[in-house]
């Protein structure tokens, strides 16, 4: 019991000293894990505010016009031929 006891208390002592070199040390690790926490939030803050719902409740399209806008060519523009070249 006390084998396991001393184990635990090990454990604990080795996490906490090494949370401590990671927050007192200046490390690369680190500042990378704090940028990549505020981006994470502030891209989570732009998703529910802008592109969560639709801005009315009626603009809806069926999904069959919606994938022939999507992936339909564009016809080209009439030019009034090359005049670029000239």
């Amino acid at each position: 019991m006390t084998l396991a006891l001393n184990r635990s208390s090990t454990v604990r002592s080795r996490l906490r000293g090494g949370f401590t070199r990671w927050v007192r040390g200046p490390t690369l690790a680190r500042d990378i894990a704090i940028i990549l926490v505020i981006k994470f939030a502030l891209l989570m803050t732009l998703k529910f505010a802008f592109f969560n719902h639709p801005q009315a409740e009626h603009m809806m399209l069926p999904s069959q016009q919606v994938a022939q806008a999507l992936l339909s060519v564009p016809a080209p523009h009439p030019s009034g031929g090359d005049q670029h070249a000239r």
